[in-house]
């Protein structure tokens, strides 16, 4: 009895321990996510202690942990380890074959590309989570959450049609869960997409739904974003006392919370209530407080806005030198905006078509050589009948000829299926290539846009100096008192700001021809037979009479070759390729040497270009051809030389070029052309 009463002591005992340890266990991790957004410094530093406890966690725990971490990190800008931790739930998620672990590794990635300002990979990664859970029931919550970031997402991106589809079905599935949170936000962002399709009554209505709920449950830290939206509409509406009250509420909200990046988002957005209320002093003051902020924080999207409605503010107050001066360093902090960005998704869709095609021929190809099998399989059937037909005349030719006509049948219905697949799969490739090159096309035009905006900005600036400086002028003139002092430094500022608009207009001019020469035709070019080896020798020396340094030594070898082509074009592919290995290989070269070797195999003709330059990165080979991709990003380079010498290879005369690195020994270029081009 006395055992009996001491075992039931001591399970009591351990039971309350444990209840009391996963209580704690709780309470920490809640406590955690409390500290993410708003101390994620002090966050970082609970999860530290927390590993070193040792402490047993559950795997959904750890997952848990590690999504707090990586957001804790994201708010602190360092999104290179944020990118590094989250790896550690893709490997969890695939040992645990557990799809609620592999959505939240999309959707946390997503959350970091999204503060990294990189909204095409953010929305990449979030339909990726999308995917994961579409159509299954236990995971509808998480499939709500997703298509909400998907068509936030399509609102940053100016798509707003697309977000009210999303947005919509996340509504249905909200509405029936008992999540305020959620509800909440669903409205508000779907207020925003309807904001964006000027839709102002459906708007209005559902942002002050999602207002009311967060203050009935006091989710205040949450009302800031429904502020900013209602800010945003009664902007659009022209009623800028409404706004400006709508923004100075999120501005406190989040000024209390330590949301540094909305922060920022708010007062910018009060700035241009205020330009558009001409209440300059008041913008000024506010524009001041965001550029410190944004320089502390290193935020650079929100610092290179701040210096755009900087310059408009001294525009408007016609103080010219000011607004110039704001001009070139919106210029600089756009570079370095540009610099870290980079044209990864430019390049994933441009090479998306041709992806999709190669995949869908690849199964082409599997499904032809089913229907190959299930033939030969077919006439086995029938061989080994005929064999056994011999023992059994009758019985056997009855089951013989059964057999047959089964797999006739068998043999039908698959080609019949095969052949649907078939045709459904052609037209699914024709949807996505023509998806894929209009999402090229949107990228490529929005790269253009931003490369021309500046300098024409700056050229509109300087036309404004000069502008200012002639009437100055006027006014001496009409007084009678002009010293030649005066007229000296008219003349220097009139020559400065001359020199600064015409240096702009004739940096627009050159981004424009270049932009031309990325189309794959070359206008006015007629094919012509030429003898090749003579006609490239010609060109190099053309090429090295026009260098006026930095002249490298150009060694030509090979037979010589006629073909049918197109020889402009072949001048353009070589000076591109010499300009290239100038600009970026013979940087630390002494003796900088290019071999240029043109061979005939069989039908075609292969010529190799290889320099003895610095050589290039493996892992950079597959971005190389890519629109504006460079690894000197705004030394006057602007990353479109080598794609357009793929365009000329491959679609103007119909060849293939192909980028071999040798680290330390050069780059090197194997173009394969036909002998005969068909003419376009």
């Amino acid at each position: 009895m006395k055992q009996t009463l001491l075992t039931l002591s001591l399970f009591l005992f351990f039971s309350f321990a444990w209840a009391n340890y996963e209580k704690s266990l709780i309470e920490t991790l809640t406590t955690i996510e409390s500290l993410v957004v708003s101390e994620p410094e002090q966050a970082l530093r609970a999860i530290e202690q927390l590993k070193k406890s040792k402490v047993q966690l559950t795997t959904k725990q750890r997952v848990k942990l590690i999504r707090h971490e990586v957001v804790a990190n994201t708010y602190l800008n360092h999104h290179k380890v944020a990118l590094n931790i989250i790896e550690e739930v893709k490997e969890i998620a695939h040992l645990a074959s557990d799809k609620s672990f592999l959505w939240h590794y999309y959707n946390t990635k997503a959350i970091v590309y999204w503060h990294m300002d990189s909204i095409e990979e953010s929305l990449d990664f979030n339909l990726k989570a999308y995917g994961v859970v579409k159509s299954i029931t236990e995971f509808s919550q998480y499939q709500a959450i997703s298509e909400g970031n998907v068509g936030y997402a399509f609102i940053k991106l100016g798509f707003f049609q697309q977000a009210v589809t999303y947005l919509e079905s996340a509504l249905a599935i909200v509405l029936t869960h008992d999540n305020v949170v959620m509800l909440a936000s669903t409205y508000n962002n779907l207020g925003e997409a309807y904001l964006g399709i000027k839709n102002y009554q459906k708007s209005f209505e559902l942002l002050e739904k999602s207002l009311a709920i967060r203050l009935e449950h006091q989710l205040t830290f949450h009302t800031s974003f429904s502020y900013q939206n209602i800010g945003l509409f009664y902007y659009q509406q022209e009623q800028y006392q409404p706004a400006e009250i709508a923004f100075n509420k999120a501005i406190e909200i989040r000024a209390q919370a330590g949301f540094v990046k909305g922060l920022l988002v708010s007062q910018l957005a009060l700035v241009k209530v205020y330009i558009a209320s001409n209440k300059y002093v008041l913008a000024q003051q506010v524009i001041t407080a965001v550029i410190v902020t944004a320089k502390k924080q290193k935020n650079n999207t929100s610092l290179s806005n701040a210096f755009d409605l900087q310059r408009q503010i001294y525009a408007d107050s016609q103080d010219y030198q000011s607004a110039y001066q704001a001009s070139l360093l919106y210029q600089q902090t756009l570079e370095q905006v540009v610099s870290r960005k980079t044209s990864i998704k430019l390049a994933s869709y441009l090479n998306t078509s041709e992806a999709i095609s190669k995949d869908l021929n690849i199964l082409e190809l599997e499904k032809n050589a089913e229907i190959k099998a299930l033939q030969v399989n077919s006439e086995r059937q029938k061989t080994k009948i005929m064999l056994i037909s011999g023992f059994c005349m009758v019985i056997l030719l009855t089951i013989f000829l059964w057999t047959v006509q089964k797999s006739k049948k068998v043999i039908a219905k698959t080609n019949a299926n095969l052949s649907l697949t078939l045709t459904q799969l052609q037209q699914t490739q024709e949807k996505l290539i023509k998806s894929g090159k209009m999402s090229a096309l949107t990228t490529l035009v929005s790269r253009m846009a931003h490369q021309v905006n500046t300098p024409l900005g700056i050229a509109v600036t300087g036309v404004s100096h000069i502008h200012e400086k002639v009437t100055c002028f006027e006014t001496l003139i009409a007084g009678g008192k002009v010293k030649k002092s005066e007229i000296d430094l008219f003349m220097t500022d009139l020559n400065k700001g001359c020199e600064l608009s015409s240096n702009a207009m004739a940096k627009v001019a050159g981004l424009i021809s270049q932009f031309k020469m990325i189309s794959e035709n070359l206008e006015a070019e007629t094919q012509q037979e030429f003898e090749i080896f003579e006609h490239v020798s010609k060109h190099t020396d053309l090429v090295l009479i026009l260098l006026k340094q930095d002249k490298p030594i150009i060694n030509i070898s090979g037979s010589k070759v006629r073909i049918l082509g197109y020889p402009e074009a072949l001048n353009k592919i070589f000076s591109q390729l010499i300009a290239n290995s100038i600009d970026h290989a013979f940087a630390d070269t002494l003796s900088p040497e290019i071999n240029i070797e043109i061979a005939k195999v069989k039908d075609q003709l292969e010529i190799t270009y290889q320099d003895n330059g610095k050589g290039i990165d493996s892992a950079m080979v597959n971005d190389v051809f890519e629109p504006f991709y460079t690894t000197t990003m705004g030394n006057k380079n602007l990353g479109i030389g080598l794609s357009i010498v793929y365009n000329l290879v491959v679609q103007l005369m119909q060849g293939n070029i192909q980028c071999i690195p040798q680290k330390g020994k050069g780059i090197m270029f194997c173009i394969t052309l036909p002998l005969k081009v068909k003419s376009a």
